[in-house]
């Protein structure tokens, strides 16, 4: 009978290490092969839906040395989210896996390179977010996302449903960072364009997301030589409150276009504004002062400059320009305006404009040198002396583009008159001189 030699200390251990390697190398391949599985990219996509309060979709993964890589990512948000859709193309992330052992999708670092967002439309019912036959979000077993950081090479965010309200932010890179509760976004770059305003470049802006606001905690944007601070609140289900300085902006770029040519120079100053992101109008307090400033082919300017053989009221050059004004929906009203050329006239007043119509009370203050040109307008007219100037109220309606006024016939009227009256006075001279010659 064959007898077999039990097995040397060296050979068994030989077998386990060779056993365990095997071991590692099945485990490792059946690992690699979940981390491309559709569970997996299920779960980490149902993870991030709930982070987003979205529906969320991935592309297919690819890993490479513990780094995923998806071409793409869609979601879209629900009546709770922030968003109505959001795209996300070439998308890098490096996770930690010891958060898996705390069912937690840790990603240490992702990058984005183009990040699209469509903000929901608010006033209409039907329109946020998700539709009401739309699935809900559905469930994820207590597993979370735990993002450290990401950045967005290129992002582009579009807003308003509308022509009046509708505007966007292209071409903007940012980084984005957790702080408690809240994200912290820094930005550095992008365009901003909105309805009603200039172009402006996003020099740098400084923003914290929570689940319910987006706080502007500093921004600067710019166009030309103007810059822009805003600062802030957006909260996602109600409205914006923004407060604003700006300086230098070109006033002609918030001009309409036939006031372009008209109104030159550079304005300063302060404004802010409620946008509900509902219902109603947006609601604009503020004050701005011209630098700068020149004024040119005005109608009642020119009819001045000829009546006063004075050349100077068809191009004014402005001292001083300012006014306080508020804006609600189609309605601007204008208040404490002052238009002062020194030394050859001023304007003080107020006015609204309603769908491009305005109507405007003003007094019309102007210097003796340059009345002294206009028949019996010192005495028919500008009747009230005080700060160096003779004044007159002046009544302005009409559309914007071209509006009228009643100063014109006044002075028309009030040089008819002093012709006149120097003709009857000239009549009552020669007939007094004939009488004196008859004999008594």
């Amino acid at each position: 009978m064959r007898k077999f030699r039990l097995l040397s200390p060296w050979t068994l251990l030989a077998l386990f290490g060779l056993l365990l390697l095997i071991g590692i190398i099945t485990v490792r391949v059946a690992f690699s092969s979940y981390l491309k599985s559709e569970s997996l990219r299920r779960k980490i996509a149902l993870a991030v839906g709930q982070l987003f309060k979205a529906e969320a979709t991935f592309t297919p993964f690819q890993i490479v040395d513990g780094t995923f890589y998806s071409e793409g990512f869609v979601a879209r948000g629900s009546p709770a989210a922030f968003f109505s859709d959001l795209r996300a193309d070439q998308i890098r992330a490096v996770f930690n896996w010891r958060g898996i052992f705390h069912r937690t999708w840790q990603i240490d670092e992702l990058n984005v390179q183009q990040l699209d967002i469509r903000f929901p439309d608010r006033s209409a019912p039907e329109s946020s977010g998700l539709k009401s036959e739309s699935r809900p979000i559905p469930g994820n077993a207590g597993w979370k996302v735990d993002l450290r950081r990401a950045n967005v090479a290129q992002s582009s965010w579009h807003w308003g449903a509308n022509d009046q309200t509708s505007g966007r932010i292209t071409g903007s890179a940012f980084t984005l960072t957790p702080s408690g509760n809240s994200w912290l976004i820094d930005a550095n770059s992008g365009r901003l364009v909105q309805n009603g305003w200039p172009e402006l470049s996003i020099e740098s802006a400084k923003l914290r997301y929570t689940r319910s606001s987006l706080f502007v905690t500093e921004s600067v944007l710019r166009t030309g030589i103007g810059r822009i601070l805003v600062s802030g609140e957006v909260r996602f289900h109600d409205a914006a409150d923004l407060r604003t300085q700006f300086d230098d902006l070109a006033v002609a770029s918030l001009l309409p276009a036939d006031w372009r040519v008209r109104l030159t120079g550079n304005s300063s100053g302060t404004s802010t504004i409620h946008a509900p992101l509902t219902e109603g109008p947006i609601h604009i307090d503020g004050n701005t002062y011209l630098t700068d400033g020149q004024i040119e082919a005005l109608p009642l300017l020119n009819q001045i400059a000829t009546f006063t053989r004075t050349e100077r009221f068809r191009r004014m050059t402005l001292s001083k320009a300012s006014l306080s004004f508020t804006c609600d929906g189609n309605l601007m009203t204008a208040k404490d305006v002052i238009v002062e050329s020194e030394g050859l006239m001023r304007i003080e007043g107020a006015c609204t404009v309603v769908n491009d119509q305005i109507d405007g009370v003003f007094q019309v203050g102007v210097t003796a040198a340059a009345l002294q040109w206009l028949p019996g307008s010192q005495s028919r007219v500008f009747t009230i002396a005080h700060d160096g100037y003779f004044w007159t109220p002046l009544r302005l309606a009409g559309s914007v583009a071209h509006p009228t006024e009643d100063l014109t016939p006044r002075l028309i009227a009030a040089a008819a008159g002093e012709i006149l009256q120097n003709s009857e006075d000239a009549l009552r001279e020669t007939a007094k001189s004939i009488l004196d010659l008859i004999p008594h």
